[in-house]
C-alpha cells in the first residue's frame, strides 16, 4: 500500500509543503498524465499522521472524479468510510453543508479551476481556517479571470513539452478532424 512518487512528484510535494508554511491556500499546475491523484493521495498521508487527526476534504466537480478518486486513495489503504478523508462532489457538498459535523483542516479541489464557481467559494466562507489545495492542468481560463481571490500562490511543474523530453509523457500530434469528414463518422460509430 506504499505510494512511490516520482521525483518530480516528489519535488511537487514539497514544494506545496514550503508554500503552505506562510500561505493559506495553494494552486498546483501539473498537466494530465502526470499524477495529480498520486500527489494528493501522498499529502493526504502526510496530513493524516498529524497528531490531530485532521479531517481532510477532497472536493470534485462530477461523480465519476469522486469515484476515481475514492478507487485510488483505496488502492494506497485510505479509506473514506473511516471519515478522516471525505470525497465529495462539489454539488453534493453544497446540499449538505448544514450536516457537516467535522471541520476540515485541508480541502483539495480537484480540477480547480472550476473553483470560481459560487458553490465553490462557500467553502472559503464556511470554513475560513481551512487550508486549500487546488489541481488542475489548466490554471486559466477562457475569461480571462484569475485565481488570485481564492489562492494565494500558484506552484507550476514542468511544461508538457519537459515531461515529453523526460519520457514522462509520450509525444502527440493534434490533429482537427471536420464535422463531415470519414474520420468523424468513425469516431461517432463508437458511441
Amino acid at each position: 500500500n506504499e505510494i512511490k512518487l516520482f521525483d518530480y512528484q516528489e519535488d511537487m510535494k514539497e514544494r506545496i509543503g514550503d508554500a503552505f508554511e506562510d500561505r493559506q491556500s495553494v494552486m498546483v499546475q501539473m498537466p494530465t498524465g502526470t499524477g495529480k491523484t498520486h500527489l494528493l493521495v501522498a499529502i493526504a498521508r502526510d496530513v493524516m499522521q498529524q497528531p490531530d487527526k485532521p479531517r481532510i476534504w477532497i472536493i470534485a466537480h462530477r461523480r465519476e472524479l469522486v469515484s476515481q478518486i475514492n478507487d485510488t486513495l483505496e488502492r494506497f489503504g485510505i479509506s473514506s468510510t473511516e471519515n478522516q478523508v471525505l470525497v465529495m462532489s462539489i454539488q453534493w457538498l453544497s446540499r449538505h453543508y448544514d450536516e457537516m459535523t467535522e471541520t476540515p483542516k485541508l480541502i483539495v479541489i480537484d480540477e480547480a479551476h472550476h473553483a470560481l464557481a459560487e458553490t465553490y467559494q462557500e467553502m472559503w466562507k464556511r470554513y475560513p481556517k481551512a487550508k486549500f489545495l487546488g489541481l488542475t492542468a489548466t490554471p486559466c481560463r477562457l475569461n480571462r479571470k484569475g485565481f488570485t481571490d481564492l489562492f494565494e500562490t500558484l506552484v507550476s511543474s514542468y511544461t508538457i513539452g519537459k515531461f515529453i523530453q523526460l519520457g514522462y509523457l509520450a509525444p502527440f500530434d493534434y490533429v482537427s478532424i471536420r464535422p463531415d469528414s470519414e474520420e468523424q463518422k468513425l469516431v461517432d460509430s463508437l458511441v
